[in-house]
């Protein structure tokens, strides 16, 4: 085995694996946000009186004020860390498959290639790959294939939920099948993970089947 191809191989796993950990980082940050919104949330504590004069400006009650605050805070990080979650985990997810099908093709890539826009990942156009095919002989295939129906469906509903955002100033309430569509939606970020997790053991299998990677040591 040359350097060469050692070198290929480990740099893709390399970079599967990066974009799977900054999902984790952002999981985390979300639930941290999460956790940190219900501490201050008004409902479950004691109001603290007491008011402070401000010239020219009646008066200000403190602690309300920080309260209401801080829940601007949490919403707006819990907002932007939800966004970033989902995003990594739909760049892992499509990452990581399409280094198995490189792969499985008979290529080399050294890495994975994603663009980026405002901090962002694009996410290639349609939907994820079917490999049950390609990935026949993998125990995996399976399970993968279930996770990728998953996906499908929640992405389709982040598509409907976008759609009626965009209009929203045109409607005058929210219909049922929008609730439905929301709820489902919440759980693309999860599930986009999930599919991914399993897509870098397809990428596992992948290398070892072509020869690539006999050595390469899995990682969850």
């Amino acid at each position: 085995m040359t350097n060469d191809t050692i070198a290929w191989f480990q740099t893709l796993a390399d970079g599967v694996h990066a974009l799977g950990a900054a999902a984790r980082e952002y999981r985390a940050a979300n639930e941290a946000a999460r956790v940190a919104s219900w501490h201050i949330d008004p409902a479950r504590l004691l109001p603290v009186d007491g008011s402070v004069r401000v010239p020219g400006r009646d008066f200000v009650r403190p602690h309300d004020d920080a309260l209401l605050k801080l829940g601007d805070l949490y919403s707006d990080l819990r907002s932007s860390a939800q966004e970033l979650y989902e995003n990594a985990s739909l760049a892992y997810a499509y990452g990581a498959i399409s280094a198995v099908r490189s792969v499985l093709a008979g290529e080399h890539p050294p890495y994975v290639e994603l663009g980026r826009r405002d901090g962002r990942y694009e996410l290639p156009q349609g939907s994820l790959p079917e490999m049950n095919r390609a990935l026949g002989q993998w125990a995996g295939a399976e399970k993968l294939a279930g996770l990728r129906e998953r996906v499908i469906e929640r992405e389709r509903a982040r598509a409907l939920v976008s759609d009626f955002d965009f209009y929203e100033d045109l409607a005058d309430c929210e219909p049922p099948e929008l609730t439905a569509a929301s709820a489902c939606a919440a759980g693309l970020a999860d599930s986009a993970y999930a599919y991914g997790e399993a897509a870098q053991g397809a990428l596992h299998f992948a290398l070892v089947t072509r020869g690539a990677a006999g050595s390469l040591a899995h990682r969850p």
